[in-house]
């Protein structure tokens, strides 16, 4: 794969929350100093989101452990804003993406356990802001659904880093399969909430000269 191709998967990575600021900087870093691209075989290493790992195992292991941690991030922010959220149409809606984060993590975390992997990964200082943020009572429903779709991006762009993996696994295809349902509910929580966020922050219609006489 060429450098620039790496390049855009890191960084698809990063705007999807799957590495944090401080594992994309260290990666850039790593793939600015000349990383061996060749991918395909146990002697070159498994390439993927702009590295080499041993194998597709410790690939998958890695991934698997990222995601795990920040769905139980996300889990937790969604189930915070779901407990302050005063804004009926969407209150149900946020308790089910909280609840579609939570057991991510979970299966993420047995299927880790399957293939001998630990849980090393934990929640960012920024996902802990962002949960933060998510769960104060003074910031209205619309802002937040306006600050969440600006972090991560359009919903195509969300899913496209967890797909580009799934592709490359060949070894693995349990983990496969269960990315390719991953990315199916991650698009969909992602359009929910650009739809609610369209609907919520729409320009308030002005009556019409008929109506005001």
């Amino acid at each position: 794969m060429s450098r620039d191709f790496e390049f855009k998967q890191l960084l698809r990575a990063y705007r999807g929350g799957i590495i944090s600021q401080s594992t994309f900087e260290a990666e850039m870093t790593w793939l600015e100093a000349g990383a061996p691209t060749t991918n395909g075989n146990d002697s070159a290493g498994f390439k993927a989101f702009g590295r080499t790992y041993k194998s597709e195992r410790a690939a998958v292991v890695s991934f698997l452990d990222k995601v795990r941690a920040g769905e139980a991030n996300g889990g937790e922010a969604f189930a915070a804003w779901a407990e302050v959220c005063t804004t009926d149409c969407i209150r149900t809606g946020i308790r089910i993406v909280a609840e579609r984060e939570a057991y991510h993590a979970r299966i993420f975390a047995q299927r880790l356990a399957e293939l001998g992997g630990e849980t090393r990964a934990m929640a960012t200082e920024d996902g802990r802001k962002f949960t933060a943020y998510l769960g104060n009572p003074s910031i209205p429903d619309n802002e937040k659904l306006l600050r969440f779709t600006a972090r991560v991006g359009k919903p195509e762009d969300v899913i496209k880093p967890i797909c580009e993996f799934a592709e490359l696994l060949k070894e693995d295809l349990s983990t496969k399969e269960a990315l390719r349902l991953f990315a199916e509910d991650e698009l969909s929580t992602a359009k929910w909430i650009w739809d609610s966020c369209a609907a919520l922050n729409a320009p308030k219609q002005q009556p019409s000269a008929s109506t005001t006489m």
